[in-house]
């Protein structure tokens, strides 16, 4: 047990960086953009309507959230909490808070379990001391455990990618059809979960078709695996995301629309993918050392071990050449990347203190040489990491004025609110059958003024003006409620520009809480809507 305690202590931080404040935001739906998408084909899959009418994404996470339900349905129904599964899906339905939480659980524990793949791949590549860095640098990675709180696909699908690179570095070793088939299966449902990450076809394909791998056989026999792989993760994708099949017309339609939209860009222009990635979603998202170490570390690995070093520099090479081609830059979009900059990085480490030991004349402390630059390398990233999860566990701004709004008007009222969707708040029925009590309206000719004006400001948002209705009526209402998220007088904060989530990736200077800072104006002399 005892040689086992350190992955299980590496481990226990992943989870604990991951699943620390996973309820965050709830109940509105809003505060983390596209959780609202899941939820929906998730809802509609537990109810046996599996055809997503959605083709943007593939399916596999939604059917992993909808089957996750089902062991609460079963309890719930056991211990009297529900009736029937009708009344559970009422229940779930009144709210979507129970649905979201599950995605977020899927999400976080998916990405405990890339920790511990990347633990799996480093020990048999390098040796334990790399594996254990390597397991470290994943899970103090800011930009994979910041997506693992959310639910939606993209840490999934890079937990898939590393389940199918792991049986490609065992295939290699072994020869094992199983190993073969493992490796084939996951690439399928990794791209199931997110279309580019079939990308990870790459590292298997080469080794099959590898003329330095004698044991291959003739070409004819060696492109024959290549036809079987890809097959075999054809029918992986096809069995759980099967609709691409059944309505083929809709999905080839949405892939088209998924490429243009990579390549024309999603709000705000940052520049090509290659640039922004690099400078920004990486930078931040596992901190100048890390990245460093693990760009050096890849580089190394090719010069003094070629085969092993193409293995492990094929996939995050390709998948960043393709995935940066485009104008549309989520830092999300980077995340399959990350583990293989850590395995990189641990490699570096690992290396580096091989050869600092040997120049203090310690060679038998270079496994002490190597944690002690591990940690070094690591800090930035696990610094942020905190500060962000102190932050995520803060009550939302957009929570907090909503709460205002039912306590104090619980008869209702007529909402008007500025800003982007993602600024806005939500209000939910009191029960199962009740209706929502307050009304948003918009502010335009010939309507009747609202009864609260809700005004957000945020530092990702400075192209908002406010228009010059509302303007106005802010003169006239009283302010009776605001809601301070960030200092307005602070710098040095990053953000993820395109990405409608109001916490940033770099900075965190003068950031209370979650969501954009919000002043409520009440029309002169309203009390509440009578019922």
């Amino acid at each position: 047990m005892r040689k086992h305690a350190p992955i299980v202590l590496i481990l226990a931080i992943a989870a604990l960086a991951r699943f620390w404040a996973i309820d965050f935001g709830l109940p509105s739906p809003l505060c983390r953009p596209d959780e609202e998408a899941v939820v929906s084909i998730a809802v509609s899959a537990f109810s046996r309507h599996y055809n997503p009418n959605f083709f943007d994404w593939p399916t596999l996470f939604m059917y992993m959230v909808a089957i996750s339900m089902v062991p609460l349905f079963k309890i719930g129904r056991w211990i009297g909490w529900f009736r029937s599964e009708f009344h559970f899906f009422q229940v779930i339905t009144s709210s979507y808070t129970p649905v979201i939480v599950h995605a977020r659980v899927v999400s976080a524990a998916m990405g405990v379990l890339s920790v511990w793949l990347l633990y799996r791949i480093a020990r048999r590549l390098f040796d334990q001391t790399a594996a254990l860095v390597a397991a470290l640098f994943l899970a103090l990675a800011f930009l994979h455990a910041r997506d693992s709180h959310f639910g939606v696909t993209d840490v999934s699908a890079t937990a898939f990618v590393l389940a199918s690179f792991l049986f490609v570095v065992r295939f290699r070793e072994s020869s094992l059809p199983r190993d073969f088939f493992a490796a084939a299966v996951f690439a399928g449902l990794a791209t199931s979960t997110k279309y580019n990450a079939a990308v990870v076809a790459l590292p298997a394909l080469w080794v099959v078709l590898s003329p330095e791998r004698p044991e291959g056989g003739p070409w004819l026999s060696r492109i024959g695996r290549a036809v079987l792989f890809g097959f075999v993760m054809a029918t992986a994708f096809v069995l759980t995301t099967p609709y691409s099949v059944i309505e083929f017309n809709r999905f080839a339609s949405a892939l088209r629309g998924v490429s243009a939209h990579l390549a024309i860009g999603h709000g705000v222009m940052l520049g090509r993918g290659w640039g922004v990635h690099l400078a920004s979603s990486l930078r931040h998202g596992i901190g100048e050392p890390m990245l460093v170490a693990g760009l050096a570390g890849l580089a190394l690995l090719v010069i003094r071990q070629r085969r092993k070093g193409i293995i492990v520099a094929i996939f995050p090479v390709v998948y960043y050449g393709i995935i940066g081609g485009g104008y549309t830059v989520f830092a999300r979009y980077i995340l399959p990347v990350v583990p293989f900059l850590c395995l990189a990085a641990a490699y570096a480490v690992r290396e580096a203190g091989d050869w600092l030991a040997a120049r203090l004349g310690r060679p038998a402390r270079s496994a002490m040489a190597a944690w002690g630059l591990a940690l070094i390398v690591v800090a930035p990233s696990a610094w942020s990491l905190v500060q962000f999860d102190w932050l995520l566990g803060q009550t939302d701004s957009r929570v907090l004025v909503a709460r205002w709004i039912e306590v104090r008007f619980p008869a209702g009222a007529r909402i008007a609110e500025m800003g982007p969707l993602s600024t806005h708040l939500h209000f939910w029925p009191s029960g199962i059958g009740a209706l929502v009590p307050h009304q948003h309206v918009e502010l335009s000719p010939g309507v009747a003024e609202p009864d609260i004006l809700v005004v957000p400001t945020s530092p990702r948002d400075p192209g908002f003006r406010l228009p010059a209705e509302a303007v106005s009526l802010a003169a006239r209402y009283e302010l009776r409620f605001a809601v301070v998220a960030y200092d307005v007088t602070a710098r040095g904060n990053v953000y993820d520009w395109q990405d409608e989530f109001y916490l940033p990736v770099a900075g965190f200077n003068g950031i209370r809480r979650p969501g954009p800072n919000l002043a409520i104006y009440v029309r002169p002399g309203f009390s509440g809507l009578a019922r």
